[in-house]
């Protein structure tokens, strides 16, 4: 369970609407070396999203994933191609980002320079509407204190491999806002 507090905000402050992230680097290592991650990563990565705003819950959703998932087949494929940092991508280009051993190794020179600008970076966007809708109208909002409870899925949903019991994944967590 990650718990990520938006920080509050002083007198003529704003926060930009979907703005908030939460930055990460993913590391595979400890399991079989074919491992790679799942399309769509981030959004597999949340099983569960409770937000909590002055003590009071606001959206607790168990099968966040599936939400998300589904709410992600509505996108252009313009959006799609912009949503790298999400894991929207190739099978190609995760097993290239995973390091998996059994990547492409010829060709593929779009994947292997996407690869060196994102490498294992990702992020999860802390989109809510208090945030998207109402926190920029609204001063006295993060003024309060917002949380995100963030139950991380086991990694059988998250990482792809021939061998079930070498699943594993680690978060490298760096920041809760993009820069």
């Amino acid at each position: 369970m990650l718990y990520v507090y938006v920080p509050k905000l002083n007198e003529n402050e704003v926060l930009v609407p979907g703005s908030l992230a939460l930055d990460f680097d993913i590391d595979l290592s400890g399991g079989h070396a074919n491992n790679f991650l799942v399309q769509n990563v981030t959004l597999v990565l949340v099983d569960r999203l409770v937000v909590s705003f002055v003590g009071r819950t606001l959206q607790d959703t168990v099968g966040y994933d599936i939400y998300k998932t589904f709410e992600d087949l509505f996108l252009s494929q313009e959006e799609c191609d912009n949503r790298i940092l999400e894991g929207i991508q190739s099978e190609d280009l995760c097993k290239i980002r995973s390091d998996s051993g059994d990547k492409k190794t010829l060709g593929g020179d779009a994947e292997n320079k996407l690869n060196k600008v994102y490498g294992k970076k990702y992020w999860i966007r802390l989109d809510h509407h208090i945030l998207t809708d109402h926190g920029v109208f609204y001063p006295q909002a993060l003024y309060n204190d917002l949380k995100f409870d963030v139950k991380l899925a086991e990694a059988i949903h998250v990482v792809k491999g021939s061998d079930t019991t070498q699943l594993k994944y680690k978060l490298k967590i760096y920041s809760s806002s993009k820069k």
